[in-house]
């Protein structure tokens, strides 16, 4: 009679145990897939807007052949907090070569944009993707003007960013291809506070012009 007592008991806490483990797990993917997204989210809404001269450095995973930097209003590597700019407005994926230290570089957006590739004297409008390769952008600018209009291939309100790129070493002794992105201009600037739903519109225009 004891041994099945302490069989049955056996048998109930080893239950117990596949259930506390069971809620532990749905706990912690419930933390990793909607609370902490949404922790992160609320953090960046209280930083500020970036200002110009703002850099972001980004290196490719060794572990990735493929790699995505994402600018956008609230979310993604650069969160701009422009009222005006799309979410995953503009998004570069870096496609690393088999052999060497390049890669391919595929650029899509969900917006306007303007862009003026390396050795180009000028603005154009974005076709919905434009591809470039690493060794374009060393020592060189391919620049970038996000904004939700576009009048006659011009932008009377934007943030201007630009992409180069130089070789480091890193930690491990590895020569590493390091990208930057800068936000070069922000015209008119910003409001100077968020509007209802915590973005910040554009600021006043000082002219009617865009300045190239």
């Amino acid at each position: 009679m004891y041994l099945a007592i302490i069989i049955q008991d056996f048998y109930l806490n080893a239950l117990w145990l596949l259930v506390i483990l069971s809620a532990s797990g749905l706990l912690w993917v419930f933390y990793n897939q909607f609370f902490k997204p949404y922790l992160e989210l609320k953090e960046k809404e209280m930083l500020p807007p970036p200002q110009p001269g703002s850099s972001f450095e980004y290196i490719v995973s060794e572990s990735e052949r493929t790699s995505s930097f994402v600018i956008g209003r609230a979310i993604g590597n650069i969160a701009t907090r422009c009222a005006a700019i799309s979410d995953e407005h503009l998004v570069f994926t870096f496609k690393k070569d088999d052999v060497h230290e390049e890669y391919d570089i595929t650029i899509k957006r969900s917006a306007p944009v303007l862009i003026k590739p390396p050795r180009t004297p000028t603005y154009s409008v974005m076709d919905s993707t434009e591809k470039l390769e690493s060794h374009e952008v060393i020592g060189k600018t391919a620049d970038f003007r996000i904004s939700n209009q576009i009048n006659k291939e011009r932008m009377i309100n934007f943030i201007e960013i630009s992409l180069s790129s130089k070789f480091i070493i890193n930690k491990n002794g590895k020569e590493r291809l390091q990208f930057i992105f800068t936000i070069t201009k922000i015209q008119p600037g910003l409001a100077g506070s968020p509007d209802k739903t915590g973005h910040y519109p554009w600021g006043k225009a000082q002219s009617s012009e865009e300045e190239d």
